[in-house]
């Protein structure tokens, strides 16, 4: 659908094509191409018109903002790499699109959210599901310059195919003129001043001792060689005395931290998580795989070449190289190269990354999820180990923290994160978890440094401060 089309010209195709494809009733989808827009404008304007909405955007990659739910399944219980397999198959089999795309970039797409640990049953202490997986109603999709709006429905008859359609062409001008909406219902923006920093710092020195505690005693197991690897995390609450803005906060984090995806997962208004992760867990557009390996940690305002010297961070970063590579052998992918390894910088930390390149014909987004998660980068080695080190050394389950969101498309092209480097509203309080990795050679006030490191590199583009100290 080109920009130019009119309402008309939108009706008598997309009923052209019903009639063609759709007995009398199903599940639908209509695709419009539209002028390139900002997504920040787009998602200040519709953010607070829905419940549900998540935004995923890149500087090198596709971009996108959902929201409301067509479809969904929430799972609290175990497989849920299984169950998301399931989900993906039954929906895009069903779902009937209308219009033809334009681009790869433009296909239909379900989102998804995991928890870090699956949940075996449902007295889990995890206050977040196994698996969230959506089929967004609404999708605005970007690649460069190019733009597409998306609505997904089930429809009864031409009625209610009338219906979505008028729907989509009402959002569509909404979003062609979201500058001038916004500006017209403009007011004050929140701001927040030294209190908030101080209840931050307050709580992270009373958690240091709980920290130096569980950090050394990781320490410890790798020492003792009953563990060559472990992730420790700590985790800080701090009550929030105004509401946050949102779209604001994802604009430092793009001008801080451009090399991040900016993420928004809002169950609802009272429960959104948010961040600007550095680490893409895999990407697949159809052949080209890639995985990445991001280990190895240090300030960017540090010399790089301490890092890429650094035995205990080296290391650390081959732990991480040896997971992915065997993750891709399970997979029966063995024609695989990697980069060098090089520094890269996100805001004010920068890390150790090599990536991994494959070409496949195909491959189940959901089977490389279930080898690859959690990765030595935000788990340990071995695996199952250090999964039960954590859960009795963090006073805490990790919810949705260092988990997989990312999305799939209805070729099979996918692309999944981990949700670091961010924080979750939930009710009147703000939560952050950070943490660092722990192998022979680590030093524990240098482990309290860096998660002190990547605790501030968050909340002070939440906060908008110069130094949370």
């Amino acid at each position: 659908m080109k920009n130019d089309l009119n309402l008309t010209d939108l009706l008598k195709d997309v009923f052209s094509s019903f009639d063609k494809k759709v007995e009398n009733s199903g599940l639908v989808s209509i695709c419009v191409e539209i002028p390139s827009i900002d997504l920040f404008q787009v998602y200040e304007l519709l953010i607070n018109q829905y419940p549900f909405s998540s935004f995923w955007e890149e500087s090198d990659g596709i971009s996108y903002i959902a929201f409301e739910k067509c479809k969904y399944v929430t799972l609290d219980g175990p497989k849920r790499f299984e169950v998301a397999k399931e989900f993906n198959s039954e929906n895009f089999k069903n779902l009937i699109n209308l219009t033809n795309e334009s681009h790869n970039s433009a296909l239909s797409k379900i989102i998804y959210l995991f928890s870090f640990s699956e949940n075996l049953n449902n007295n889990s202490s995890s206050d977040v599901p196994s698996l969230e997986a959506i089929l967004p109603k609404i999708l605005i999709t970007k690649s460069g310059k190019n733009c597409w709006l998306r609505i997904n429905g089930h429809v009864e008859g031409k009625s209610s195919l009338r219906t979505l359609i008028e729907e989509i062409w009402t959002i569509r001008n909404q979003v062609i003129n979201s500058g001038s909406e916004l500006i017209k219902s403009s007011g004050l923006k929140t701001s927040f001043d030294s209190p908030f920093i101080d209840d931050f710092s307050r709580s992270l020195e009373t958690s240091k001792t709980n920290m130096k505690k569980v950090v050394n005693r990781g320490i410890q197991l790798v020492e003792k060689d009953i563990l060559e690897k472990i992730v420790l995390a700590n985790r800080i609450n701090i009550k929030l005395k105004n509401k946050l803005d949102l779209v604001e906060i994802l604009k430092r984090f793009k001008k801080k931290q451009p090399s991040t995806c900016r993420y928004v997962w809002k169950r609802n208004s009272k429960d959104i998580l948010f961040g600007a992760s550095p680490e893409k867990l895999f990407s697949f557009s159809k052949p080209n795989l890639t995985l990445e390996a991001l280990a190895g940690t240090i300030s960017t305002n540090s010399n790089f070449k301490k890092l890429l010297k650094s035995t205990k961070d080296l290391k650390e970063h081959n732990y991480v190289i040896q997971h992915l590579i065997k993750s891709l052998e399970v997979s029966k992918i063995t024609n695989f190269k990697k980069s060098d390894i090089k520094v890269n910088s996100f805001g004010d930390i920068s890390h150790l990354q090599t990536l991994i390149f494959s070409k496949v014909e195909n491959i189940c987004p959901f089977e490389l999820l279930k080898n690859l998660h959690p990765s030595p980068a935000v788990c340990g080695y071995p695996k199952n180990a250090a999964l039960d080190w954590i859960n009795t050394l963090e006073s805490f389950p990790r919810g949705n923290y260092a988990s997989p969101m990312g999305w799939v498309d209805s070729s099979g092209n996918a692309s999944f994160l981990l949700a670091i480097r961010g924080a979750r509203c939930i009710e009147e309080n703000i939560e952050f978890t950070a943490g660092s990795g722990i192998v022979s050679g680590s030093v524990l006030e240098k482990e309290i440094d860096e998660i002190k490191l990547k605790f501030e590199s968050i909340v002070k583009q939440i906060f908008c401060a110069k130094n949370p100290r």
